[in-house]
């Protein structure tokens, strides 16, 4: 069995200048152990925390991406120290709440979360704080997010649906109490929640509408847990958090159950085995749910603390779904389930998909269009894609894939292409938003197959 390890330097690199992919056909079961990089969602997390706790907490084997970068930077702007100590180490010296004095401009880039994860950082600052990002961030609405920080009584100036730039300057007096909409999206509560222990006398967040993507409130909850901090809650429904202080901590980040998402699928596709050597039954990821598809469809998974396995079922074929799939608890897994929909026996219909349409694209119709492509019929609605199965193999022409800038389309499509062959990935270096070296490992697994009978 292959190793292959993707835990090198935490920042990530420069986009290279490249701008197609060609994607090859896997001719050969593949055997490979994979260590994947970080979690992107905990590293983010983890970044904010020990930014508000007051001392030095270490992160291992953090993400190695674009978003991490950015808030890095972001913090560091604010005043935080953050420096990498090691391939895999990064050690940052938090204020407890306390920042560098002074207006100041952060940059998200293209990263949602960071953007909404500062936006809440500004909130303990009197001074003006902008946050901004690249275009295509622009257009993403935070409006509910804004909402929340005048409810508190933040000065907010932003355009409208709350688009980047926003402007926030914190509170002289703070609201106690507050309701927040999270049916577009789980983060305003997440970034709410993190600095709610430092406002003055805590808060109570009560939770307007339907909560969605609920597994990465608990992610949040947990790496709260981590730095000290404890919070009381009804369900999902209302949080009260007293006011106290966050601590340093020493985390070990597990790997990304997002990106463990392409790879279990090829291994599916493929009737090939992978095994991820940091990511176990422990995680609190949702998207670690992914791996009950593909046993679904045919594969086995075994499951360990630390670890875990995927052999896709003979020759790869896959066994028909039974109903529609809801994958509101793991969205960010949604894409790749897509882009093999159409070597389902029968296709699929999957719904619980209206936070898609707000990402860094229509991760509703961007994937649809691909599909119209290679002569897959599909049918979507505000909050669903109905896929139908590929029924004849696409002809020798080149497929080009557009990416919209989004990692996740780059990622997934060039699963499907290493069956169906003669694709190209647009602008592939959107990868490095969460997983960088993507297209070396991809490369790995190639040659892996090429070189192994299993």
């Amino acid at each position: 069995m292959r190793t292959i390890r993707s835990n090198s330097p935490i920042v990530s690199e420069p986009r290279a200048a490249i701008s197609m992919k060609q994607v090859d056909i896997l001719t050969r079961p593949f055997q490979v152990s994979l260590n994947l990089p970080g979690s992107k969602s905990i590293t983010l997390r983890d970044t904010v925390l020990a930014s508000l706790a007051r001392g030095q907490s270490r992160l291992e084997f953090p993400a190695e991406c674009d978003d991490f970068s950015r808030i890095s930077q972001a913090l560091v702007e604010l005043g935080i120290a953050i420096r990498q100590d090691g391939p895999a180490r990064v050690l940052i010296t938090g204020g407890g709440g306390n920042f560098r004095p002074g207006p100041t401009r952060l940059e998200a880039g293209l990263s949602g979360t960071a953007a909404r994860f500062l936006m809440a950082v500004a909130l303990l600052r009197r001074d003006q704080t902008t946050v901004d990002g690249l275009p295509p961030l622009r257009v993403r609405p935070n409006q509910h997010l804004v909402d929340a920080l005048l409810a508190l009584g933040a000065s907010v100036s932003s355009s409208s649906y709350g688009q980047l730039p926003i402007t926030i300057r914190g509170p002289e007096i703070c609201a106690v109490s507050m309701q927040v909409r999270a049916d577009r999206s789980s983060q305003y509560l997440s970034a709410l929640l993190q600095v709610a222990p430092l406002l003055p006398s805590g808060l109570e967040i009560i939770v307007e509408g339907e909560l969605v993507s609920r597994p990465y409130i608990d992610v949040t909850l947990r790496e709260m847990l981590r730095f000290g901090v404890s919070i009381e809650r009804d369900a999902y429904r209302r949080f009260r958090v007293r006011h106290q202080a966050y601590h340093p901590a020493v985390v070990h980040v597990e790997g990304d159950a997002s990106s463990a998402s392409y790879h279990a699928a090829l291994a599916t596709i493929h009737g090939a085995t992978v095994t991820f050597t940091n990511l176990g039954n422990t995680s609190a990821q949702g998207d670690y749910r992914f791996l009950e598809i593909c046993e679904m469809l045919g594969a086995s998974v075994t499951r360990g603390d630390q670890t875990t396995t995927v052999t896709g079922p003979p020759g790869g074929k896959l066994q028909p779904l039974i109903g529609e799939l809801n994958m509101e608890d793991m969205p960010d897994t949604a894409p790749t389930l897509f882009a093999i929909a159409p070597l389902i026996p029968g296709g699929g219909r999957f719904t619980g998909l209206k936070t898609l349409r707000i990402k860094e694209c229509d991760r509703i119709s961007v994937p649809a269009q691909q599909l119209h492509k290679i002569g897959v019929k599909t049918q979507e609605g505000p909050d669903y894609l109905a896929i139908d199965e590929l029924c004849s193999a696409p002809g020798k022409s080149t497929v080009l894939i557009e990416t919209h800038d989004d990692h996740r389309m780059a990622m997934s499509f060039a699963v499907l292409g290493t069956k169906l062959g003669n694709f190209q990935i647009q602008d592939p270096a959107c990868v490095a938003k969460s997983y960088p070296r993507f297209w070396e490992d991809l490369d790995r697994i190639s040659r892996s197959a090429n070189e192994t009978i299993v």
